[in-house]
């Protein structure tokens, strides 16, 4: 076949079978060998928007909630657990707007029954914004700090002084 230039269109189907060979490789990758649990062998679309989306978790403090999207740095994780207390600093990265944890954070941690006791937002993105949380028990500091290649989150939370929270609070 020639075009008006007199060449031959080969290109256009040797294009369009690149481009399904390579969506064709794309999906059976993407399937990772497992197999669906459906009894029909069909996969509902909820299945496929959960495996796009990290998955929000607790860890070791079970009543903070840490956005999928950002993972445990263990070097740089200290957990105490007592009877009845789990205290330390929790360092989280990965790549997470400021702004956005920000939001994640505040309306988590309210949900999960913490009252916010301050939030000082930087005003530029590579310094640290800084979130305070208190429950009857235990402060909880969340300082975010969004670089070029990665955010970096530290969640420091601690036992209250015996007394502490009478003081918090206005007259």
């Amino acid at each position: 076949m020639r075009n008006s230039t007199g060449r031959t269109s080969v290109a256009i189907p040797i294009v369009t079978l690149s481009l399904l060979l390579i969506i064709g490789l794309a999906g059976c990758s993407s399937s990772g060998g497992k197999s669906s649990s459906a009894s029909d062998g069909s996969s509902s679309s909820s299945d496929a928007t959960t495996a796009a989306q990290p998955t929000n978790l607790y860890r070791d403090f079970k009543d903070i909630l840490l956005p999928g999207a950002l993972k445990v740095d263990a070097k740089r994780t200290y957990i105490i657990q007592g009877p009845g207390l789990t205290t330390g600093i929790m360092t989280l990265k990965g790549y997470v707007e400021r702004d956005s944890l920000i939001e994640f954070f505040k309306s988590g941690m309210v949900r999960d029954d913490w009252t916010e006791l301050a939030t000082f937002k930087s005003p530029s993105k590579n310094t640290n914004s800084i979130l305070v949380f208190q429950k009857a028990d235990r402060t909880a500091v969340i300082n975010i700090q969004e670089k070029s290649l990665n955010t970096h989150v530290e969640i420091a939370v601690a036992p209250m002084a015996p007394g502490a929270s009478s003081m918090m609070k206005a007259p």
